[in-house]
């Protein structure tokens, strides 16, 4: 499903999110687009939450450009609560420094054997994200997500999964996509819990910069949740920039909420 509002008022476009549906049991729509253009937008908004009803969609969720406050207080009007401030670190590589290669770790991409042990960092590594952070939804379903997405980028067609590893011992994994223009996005990347605090969150960091050197990329982006201060002090420490950030907003129906 795919659909939009053109009118005088607002211009709005939303799709469902299939990989969504079948862990939190419920249809899943994202709003791809959103815009207040006169007065009026609340009628329009009418429009979609009779879409939204009629698929019987449990979450609905959307996000803006931070300085959006006018589609954010429509959002808020129509029963979505603000979940989450998102930035964008971005390094160009050009000033990637390789001088700390000697602390570099080994970096490779995953195969099947892998699986088992990535997917339970998945499932034990991601506290800060939007769908273990609101309160209205069941946790579990934030870590079968991330399990499910590890398993799929194996075989995606253009997402990589890389394991970090020291020696024998696997520290860390990375899902990597090649953009056309020369950017390296690193949709997702978590530090085994058993290896936090121990030093690695920079050498991974770094090894996987070179990886993204290596491969011929001219610069590395990425996205992360403000409330993750810790891993953004990290970028900040390794000389990345802050793209505009954006607002994450959810709506969820009152009888899918966790009791």
């Amino acid at each position: 499903m795919s659909e939009q509002i053109k009118s005088p008022a607002m211009s709005m476009a939303w799709s469902l999110a299939p990989w969504d549906e079948p862990v939190c049991g419920f249809p899943v729509i994202q709003i791809t687009a959103l815009q207040v253009l006169g007065p009026g937008a609340g009628l329009d908004m009418l429009q979609f939450e009779q879409a939204r009803d009629t698929i019987g969609a449990g979450l609905v969720s959307c996000r803006l450009p931070h300085d959006h406050l006018v589609e954010s207080m429509l959002l808020e009007d129509h029963g979505f609560r603000f979940i989450e401030m998102m930035y964008a670190p971005e390094l160009d590589l050009t000033d990637f420094n390789a001088s700390h290669k000697l602390g570099f770790l080994t970096v490779r991409r995953a195969s099947e054997a892998d699986l088992p042990t990535l997917q339970e960092i998945a499932r034990t590594a991601f506290n800060n994200e939007r769908f273990k952070m609101d309160p209205r939804l069941d946790p579990r379903i934030s870590d079968q997500r991330f399990q499910n997405w590890v398993a799929s980028s194996l075989h995606h067609p253009t997402q990589e999964l890389y394991v970090i590893s020291d020696g024998d011992r696997t520290i860390a994994f990375f899902v990597t996509e090649a953009l056309n223009d020369g950017t390296c996005y690193w949709h997702l990347n978590a530090v085994a819990p058993d290896a936090q605090g121990q030093g690695y969150g920079r050498r991974v960091w770094l090894s996987m910069l070179n990886q993204a050197a290596d491969a011929g990329a001219k610069r590395v982006r990425t996205s992360i949740a403000a409330r993750n201060h810790r891993v953004l002090n990290l970028y900040a420490r390794l000389g990345f920039t802050f793209l505009p950030p954006s607002m994450t907003f959810h709506w969820v129906r009152m009888s899918f909420k966790r009791q």
